[in-house]
């Protein structure tokens, strides 16, 4: 099936997460990609948990990808990966500037190599910035960020967010990126680079928090699962669970407090606006949390969704992929492997291409090599590593 991307050739070049996951989005939509790794294979596939002797943390982040074993410190290993550049519309790396520069895939060689080649960087820092050379991880980013001084309960430890937003941010943006500077190259048949730091796609995702305290001068404090400036928006505890409630907009407010036996409250000018309810947050969920916590979670949702109050049930991870609604979607897609299956959630721009399973380390390297001879590339002797002598 064809799918948005069909017809174009990405090279993953990348490792472990933020590289891998720009791939597989653009994988999901169709392109041809993929995953070049060295003899000793991405990282990432050291990381559990396993099944059928396959990490799961890898597959998650490199379904529908081809794979092959290329060993850059070699000649033959180098003269492959152009051969293929030759071959590709994009290639994504997220190599340290030395690493770059010692394999020869600083983006101006490349260009000059590959002149309508997009190459996308994903780096830690700017690498025109003085911290180009250091090192970072999503747990940096997001501390530096400013994200985890807003994340957590208050007066609570900061708390990194349950999933690497700022690895995953830099890889849809990686993937953006590509994707754009693909449809200039369209435009003019030149190539381009573009480059993603980490710490810079962990603060895009501040927006509105950043534009308020640069404009009071006030930072922000962490508020639980609530929200700085809608109440009620926060998790509830009820008699046996959780659900969330989102009063965004005053025209809820009345039919949630109808809804939860909070009449009184609803004619009450003070809490009218949601400007007002703010000012009021400790007195507004007080009332709130006392309500829902005498009705079980199947009544707390009958009674929202009778009211029309937008809500939702708390779901565990595995409560979330078992959702009607993730099947009958198509985010949740089985993967068959030659030694069972897994289970992976896709981006939301799928575009009807099956899903095909992680590479095995090396799986399609005599198929890509053989592309390449057919295409008229100069054929290698030798693009893996020897194995060490005893």
């Amino acid at each position: 099936m064809n799918g948005l991307l069909d017809g174009v050739r990405v090279i993953d070049l990348s490792r472990v997460l933020a590289g891998p996951y720009a791939g597989q989005v653009l994988a999901e939509m169709g392109a041809d990609v993929i995953k070049v790794e060295p003899p000793e294979g991405d990282m990432a596939r050291g990381i559990g948990p396993f099944i059928d002797g396959r990490s799961l943390y890898f597959s998650s982040l490199n379904t529908g990808k081809r794979g092959i074993v290329l060993d850059l410190t070699t000649e033959d290993g180098s003269a492959a990966l152009d051969a293929l550049l030759e071959t590709a519309d994009i290639v994504i790396e997220n190599y340290r500037p030395a690493a770059v520069k010692k394999l020869g895939l600083e983006p101006d060689d490349l260009l000059a190599r590959h002149p309508r080649l997009v190459v996308v960087t994903i780096s830690g820092y700017a690498r025109d910035s003085a911290r180009a050379a250091d090192g970072s991880f999503d747990l940096i980013a997001q501390a530096e960020s400013g994200i985890m001084s807003i994340t957590g309960e208050e007066e609570g430890a900061p708390v990194r967010a349950g999933v690497a937003i700022s690895d995953l941010a830099a890889g849809l943006w990686a993937a953006l990126g590509g994707v754009a500077a693909y449809a200039g190259r369209l435009r003019d048949g030149r190539g381009r680079h573009v480059e993603v730091p980490l710490l810079d796609s962990a603060m895009s995702l501040l927006v509105y928090m950043a534009t308020s305290a640069m404009g009071t001068g006030v930072d922000p404090a962490p508020v639980g699962s609530g929200h700085h400036n809608i109440v009620p928006y926060r998790a509830f505890a009820t008699a046996d669970g959780w659900v969330v409630i989102a009063v965004i907009g005053d025209k809820f407010w009345p039919l949630l407090c109808a809804a939860v036996g909070l009449d009184s409250m609803a004619g009450d000018a003070r809490f009218r606006t949601n400007h007002q309810r703010t000012e009021a947050r400790a007195e507004v969920d007080a009332a709130i949390e006392g309500a829902i916590a005498r009705l079980s979670t199947t009544e707390a949702l009958q009674r929202l969704s009778a009211a029309g109050v937008p809500h939702a049930p708390l779901n565990t991870v595995l409560q979330a992929v078992a959702m009607p609604y993730a099947t009958e979607t198509g985010m949740v897609a089985e993967v068959e492997t030659p030694e069972g299956s897994y289970r992976v959630v896709q981006g939301p721009l799928r575009s009807g291409v099956p899903s095909r399973s992680a590479p095995a380390l090396g799986e399609h390297t005599e198929e890509i090599l053989s592309e390449l001879l057919e295409s008229g590339s100069t054929p290698l002797r030798s693009t893996q590593r020897p194995p060490d002598k005893e």
